[in-house]
């Protein structure tokens, strides 16, 4: 059961266990977690506070605890456990009715759906469960899925799979073993891939993360022969695919500064036979919960200038606008120093006493001036010169859309064309350009946007 977070400052209130136990009747309960708050419970199933507290008979002053059952009011008719889960790629309402037992028109009152043809991937979604988890239709998560072609009858499919027709008929909630479908998808209780609504023979989609994060590198990969040619965007960024294990995968930042909302995955896969077939579903990004830096920085009033920033911006964007064929590098990144951090990716900062504008499209390292700055991954040098804002400045191209830039150096040590190795030493630590002092200001860029490098520490992409 996902846990349903609460905001910070909210103090919990107070609600004896032996109060809740009352919780049975009355319609459906929902279970406390650890963290949980009478606003956030509130808040995730839509009711007021005191609806909920008057439905169990409760006041403010009481303590809540994990383990403790509250009714939920507003669902008349309608029993069990709720729970909430965040919709994936490739889930609609009918398959999320098969998956959990539960009628669509009860799972429309859950949610409270206005357009049930719009689910997005990353959409909270509450569902009900039988009291104590008893097995029954929403055991068939563990369903796998048989794909099929558009006239295709379900008679021939159960032929060609071996199956009882009338048990995938009854499964599927069909009218007849003859019906006729186009790219549609069945649910087969025999085996264990979950339930999704892919055309054929596309069998799945997935991100890296769900919901989509400000500021973070996006993994997009799709179960699909490697053959075929895919044209994809998720919003306004072209998906740049590329062949990657059985299937095919791409890279994408997401800026920091996108609105939070829902943006549109358009997939268009022409197949090795000169098929062609479409995926669409909206995504949702959320905020990244940066923080505003709490001190003013003081640097050289010429780094300021706002046709300096945006030439250097419009420079910047060029640069790493090319997507190289060639993936360098392979597994995590290495730091490019020892040093501390001083300040993250995505803080908002003011400079010279001006107002909090620009938000931190790096990491910065301190460190002692002429440390020396490693390479973190492979990669080739495109740019290795003297700038305004980000002084002495290295860029070097690891491959599939993936940039890193190094900034303020007192000293360049590779040049254009060079090809370096992790943990090759390629400058030394410095603070010209826009800088209080000596530190390393590390980015990295994904499909030409910043993006948080401690990610590239942490995590392995693809």
């Amino acid at each position: 059961m996902k846990r349903i977070l609460a905001l910070s400052w909210i103090v919990l209130l107070a609600l004896s266990p032996a109060s809740l136990t009352r919780a049975q009747a009355g319609g459906p309960v929902y279970v406390v977690q650890a963290g949980d708050s009478y606003w956030g419970i509130a808040d995730t199933f839509k009711v007021t506070l005191a609806d909920l507290l008057a439905a169990n008979g409760l006041q403010s002053d009481h303590v809540l605890n994990p383990g403790d059952r509250l009714i939920i009011p507003g669902y008349d008719g309608i029993q069990g456990i709720l729970s909430t889960r965040t919709v994936q790629l490739g889930e609609t309402l009918p398959i999320l009715a098969l998956r959990f037992g539960i009628p669509e028109d009860t799972l429309l009152r859950l949610n409270r759906l206005v357009n049930p043809e719009r689910l997005y991937a990353g959409q909270p979604l509450i569902v009900v469960e039988p009291e104590g988890g008893a097995a029954g239709p929403a055991l068939r998560e563990t369903g796998q899925t048989l794909s099929l072609s558009a006239g295709t009858p379900l008679l021939a499919v159960a032929a060609a799979e071996g199956k009882n027709p009338w048990e995938l008929a009854a499964t599927n909630g069909l009218s007849s073993t003859a019906d006729q479908f186009s790219g549609q998808t069945l649910l087969d209780l025999g085996g264990a891939p979950p339930l999704r609504a892919w055309p054929a023979p596309l069998t799945d989609v997935s991100f890296s993360s769900l919901p989509l994060v400000q500021g973070t590198t996006e993994e997009i990969t799709l179960a699909l022969p490697q053959d075929s040619l895919v044209e994809g965007t998720l919003g306004d960024w072209t998906l740049m695919f590329r062949p990657l294990n059985d299937g095919l995968a791409a890279l994408q930042g997401i800026y920091v500064e996108s609105k939070p909302k829902t943006y549109p995955l358009i997939l268009k896969m022409t197949l090795k036979d000169g098929r062609v077939i479409y995926f669409q579903q909206d995504v949702l990004l959320v905020s990244g919960d940066y923080i505003t830096e709490a001190v003013y920085l003081t640097v050289p009033p010429e780094t300021l200038d706002l046709a300096t920033i945006q030439s250097e911006s419009d420079l910047m964007q060029s640069i790493v606008a090319p997507f190289t064929e060639v993936r360098y590098w392979q597994g995590v990144f290495l730091r490019p120093l020892t040093g501390g951090i001083s300040s993250l990716f995505g803080n908002w900062r003011a400079y010279n006493g001006g107002v909090y504008a620009t938000f931190h499209g790096g990491v910065d390292f301190y460190a002692q001036e002429k440390t020396p700055i490693h390479a973190p991954a492979p990669g080739r040098v495109v740019f290795a010169e003297h700038q305004i804002i980000c002084g002495n400045t290295t860029i070097i191209d690891h491959g599939w859309g993936v940039y890193t830039r190094y900034c303020h150096q007192s000293k360049i040590e590779v040049q254009v064309g060079d090809m370096v190795q992790a943990g090759q030493v390629i400058g030394l630590v410095g603070h010209t350009g826009r800088a209080d002092g000596p530190h390393l200001h590390w980015e990295v860029w994904v499909g030409g946007v910043q993006v948080n490098p401690l990610e590239w520490l942490a995590q392995t992409f693809p």
